[in-house]
């Protein structure tokens, strides 16, 4: 196994795992030999994946699923209050609607809030639309355009770089090696560039999804299905080499993937905590929110 410290865990004061139970700053303390569950609060019999949280560390967002009567995939957000996250709501419209909404990503500063949605007026079957938090109240979501969005379905949005100057998604559109790859695009001068694949080293004739930086965003943490993983969904990561190619995916080992579905990953806003979905027994309900101090992080 190898052990993933290069630039993981950034230099935050007040260490605190969001399940609600203090972190203690003992290594040993620290050491993990199975993932938490974030608890009934935010897991119900349903979908809960794909957190976001604020930089006060204290609000998460998340895609909760079949929360009412309706049913569906709607943005739902919990606050933490002491040491326990308050019940979940959903985020009203006109976030969360009756089309589909899911895979919420907040700025740094907490006043843009990214969704994926099938919301009319998108470019291709599912796009990513951005909504700015004005005097408390999310605004009406509009669409990024070209070129994150396509004719295709185009979701599972990150940032890394000052300024939030590049860009990493999913991607269904033409020109890719299989059915979702990664892809990037970086700003410059205030506009987007042409959308570039990572290439066979990170995509393959299968499925990669959502591609996590890490602090430095010389690393991405993506969702895969590979033959050599330990079931169906598992998480990997790629690093990228000194003369700018990105490596091959490496798998995260049984601390993280199992023989079911584990994916979707998020880190804490200090880089300290690594959170992603899974469908493991001890659950409450289809993929529930699970952590482990980012540390523990390793390949094999």
């Amino acid at each position: 196994m190898k052990l993933l410290t290069s630039a993981l865990i950034a230099s935050g004061v007040g260490l605190f795992a969001f399940n609600g139970l203090s972190a203690q700053r003992s290594p040993l303390s620290r050491a993990q030999t199975r993932p938490v569950n974030m608890g009934a609060a935010l897991n119900f019999a349903g979908r809960d994946p794909e957190p976001t949280f604020g930089t006060d560390r204290r609000t998460m967002y998340f895609n909760c699923a079949d929360r009412t009567p309706e049913g569906g995939n709607d943005i739902c957000t919990s606050t933490l209050v002491g040491a326990q996250w308050t019940r979940t709501e959903i985020v009203p419209a006109p976030i969360s609607t009756e089309y589909s909404e899911v895979e919420p990503l907040l700025s740094p500063d907490g006043n843009q809030l990214y969704i994926m949605s099938n919301r009319p007026g998108g470019l291709g079957s599912v796009d990513i639309w951005v909504s700015d938090r004005v005097d408390g109240e999310w605004t009406e979501p509009r669409n990024l355009g070209a070129p994150i969005n396509s004719a295709y379905a185009d979701h599972c949005l990150y940032f890394t770089g000052p300024e939030w100057s590049v860009a990493y998604w999913t991607s269904t559109r033409p020109g890719g090696y299989g059915e979702n790859d990664i892809w990037r695009s970086e700003r410059v001068d205030g506009v987007w560039q042409e959308a570039v694949n990572l290439g066979p080293q990170v995509n393959s004739a299968g499925s990669e999804h959502h591609s996590l930086p890490s602090a430095d965003g010389r690393s991405l943490y993506i969702t895969a299905t590979l033959d050599e993983g330990y079931g169906e969904e598992d998480i990997y990561v790629t690093t990228l080499g000194d003369r700018g190619a990105w490596g091959p995916l490496a798998n995260l080992g049984p601390l993280v993937n199992t023989a079911e579905n584990d994916r979707c990953p998020a880190f804490s806003p200090d880089f300290q905590i690594f959170y992603f979905d899974s469908e493991r027994e001890g659950g409450y309900g289809d993929k529930d929110l699970w952590w482990i101090y980012a540390e523990n992080l390793r390949t094999g």
